[in-house]
């Protein structure tokens, strides 16, 4: 019995082997196929190299070629060919350049040749920018920030949660008015819940600007007119550090008494209400170029004796995702109906009492624009951006 046993195991495994040795002869080995892309064909102007990404099998060589006029793209060696062999099936070979700040758009050709005789003829355009703008647009708040005029732009950055160093504001200040023309910053409820204290700050110099061209403002403007915040001290809650930063004299204008602490008090705190799981993208800013209600002077001075002209209209400019959760950056969004945008613009006056938010009181983007001459958000879609900045529904915000 023990014997037939063993044959019927024996005929089995011979079996099974034999079906193994089967199953090999029937396997084919595929060669993974050489392939070769630049991860993005047009390249910002103000960006300074591109990726060639590169998949091969292990043990494939290739050689890189870049053609240019004038020969400004290159390999980090700063040589325009670049070979090697495939350590693993993934590569990327970096190709770096300078910004572009020609005037004009240019182009570069990119040759792959693998050892499997695979060949890929690619290029890429690298986009003009102008390099009088001062501050790189990495954030959605930010304005086109040009070098003209004397304007000092500088970011501000602090504790926020976790992180030691998260932007607080960016501003453009304008010495010959002692005041920043436009403040600009990120707003979400982390930014308005901790523990900074405005009874623990101190009005002061800003100590990234020479304090010659800023407002001496220990104490407040001379007459009626309070150290007005661009961005307010209730929105950055989130740190003592960040919550200091505000006070700084590059923040403030001189901001006739009532209008500050009633009709622009409640317009802080409507946009405080805006925020949402998505982030507010805010620029407040002083306009000096219009012409001065009765009830303002047109100049006061510090504390130093240092006149300090008085702005003439504030405005607020405001930018989020509609459904205010989408979790998008704003240069992703491309569907307009995604975006919602507005200003609001005032008078600089002696409002007295009056805390009313109107919807006379709102302007689109646009308009806003085309009455102040700055360039707001930027980096909205190409495709959309003029039908979002055109767009202002007051209702949208909470105001009738």
């Amino acid at each position: 019995m023990q014997r037939g046993v063993c044959r019927i195991f024996t005929l089995v495994g011979a079996m099974i082997l034999a079906l193994a040795f089967v199953g090999c002869d029937n396997i084919k080995v595929e060669r993974l196929e050489s392939n070769a892309y630049l991860k993005t064909t047009t390249i910002k102007g103000d960006s300074k190299n591109c990726a060639v990404v590169l998949r091969a099998q292990q043990g494939t060589s290739y050689v890189i070629r870049v053609v240019s006029e004038g020969d400004w793209a290159h390999f980090i060696d700063g040589e325009t060919t670049s070979q090697g062999v495939m350590e693993t099936v993934d590569k990327v070979v970096y190709i770096y350049f300078e910004p572009n700040d020609s005037g004009s758009d240019r182009m570069a050709e990119v040759v792959v040749e693998f050892s499997t005789g695979r060949r890929f003829d690619l290029s890429f355009e690298h986009k003009s920018y102008d390099s009088s703008v001062s501050v790189e647009r990495a954030w959605a708040e930010l304005p086109v920030c040009k070098n003209e005029n004397g304007y000092i732009y500088n970011t501000h950055y602090g504790l926020l949660g976790v992180k030691s160093n998260a932007r607080n504001y960016t501003y453009c200040f304008d010495p010959s008015v002692r005041a920043s023309l436009w403040v600009a910053y990120p707003l979400h409820r982390d930014h308005m819940t901790g523990d900074g204290d405005r009874n623990n700050s101190d009005f002061g110099y800003d100590p990234n600007v020479s304090t010659s061209v800023q407002a001496n403002l220990s104490r407040s403007y001379n007459g009626w007119y309070d150290r007005g915040h661009q961005l307010p001290a209730a929105d950055r809650k989130c740190s003592q550090q960040m919550m200091d930063q505000t006070f700084y004299a590059t923040n403030m204008t001189p901001q006739q008494a009532n209008f500050n602490q009633k009709k622009w008090g409640t317009l802080e705190g409507k946009v405080r209400n805006m925020v949402c799981n998505d982030t507010l993208y805010v620029v407040t800013g002083a306009w000096f170029g219009g012409e001065h209600d009765s009830s303002i002077d047109s100049k006061t001075t510090d504390n130093s004796g240092n006149v300090c002209p008085t702005p003439t209209h504030y405005f607020k400019a405001l930018l989020r995702t509609k459904k205010g959760n989408t979790g998008k950056m704003i240069s992703d969004v491309t569907d307009a109906n995604q975006l919602r945008a507005i200003a609001f613009w005032f008078t600089h006056a002696n409002t007295g009492n009056n805390t009313d938010i109107k919807s006379s009181d709102c302007i689109s983007i646009a308009e806003l624009e085309e009455r102040i001459g700055f360039e707001f958000f930027p980096m909205i879609d190409d495709s959309i951006e003029a039908e979002v900045k055109a767009t202002a529904v007051p209702s949208e915000w909470g105001i009738n």
